[in-house]
């Protein structure tokens, strides 16, 4: 089965955040696909785990910034030990024809489902990857995977 996660999907497997016990469910279901790991996927995953420590440290007090940071550190480290088990598979797109394929998306979906870019562009690299299973927590970028044929998880938050 070749299966692609898109960043929110990804971030729950790694982060301990809300929606990150449903995901891991439907990760365990599917019996563990390994899911490509774009490089996208490694500026995104890395930021929103970075972002949500910035906000994390704004509302925690001094004797909790030690925590964040380890949870930070270990977020970060999960997703090496995750591209070493094989469950992340470091990959490569075409980013020119992925693009192009999320502008055609763009002009058939956006103005029914309200699709942003990153949307447009993550369903449309699974497209150029050939595969099968789209797993999101995204309920619209999983409605427009589901439009473009792929079979769609879209795990929910807790």
């Amino acid at each position: 089965m070749r299966a692609y996660a898109d960043t929110s999907f990804m971030v729950k497997l790694v982060a301990d955040e809300p929606g990150s016990k449903a995901a891991m469910a439907e990760f365990r279901r599917l019996d563990f696909p390994p899911l490509f790991f774009l490089p996208v996927h490694g500026i995104e995953v890395a930021d929103a785990i970075r972002h949500r420590a910035v906000h994390l440290r704004r509302s925690a007090g001094s004797g909790q910034r030690a925590a964040i940071a380890r949870e930070r550190d270990a977020a970060l480290a999960r997703i090496e030990r995750w591209v070493g088990r094989g469950w992340f598979i470091e990959a490569a797109a075409d980013c020119d024809e992925a693009l192009m394929r999320a502008r055609t998306l763009c002009e058939k979906h956006t103005e029914r489902l309200g699709c942003r870019g990153f949307d447009l562009l993550h369903v449309a690299l699974a497209l150029e990857l050939e595969c099968e299973v789209f797993l999101t927590s995204d309920r619209i970028q999983g409605t427009l995977a589901g439009a473009e044929g792929l079979d769609v998880t879209v795990s929910a938050d807790e």
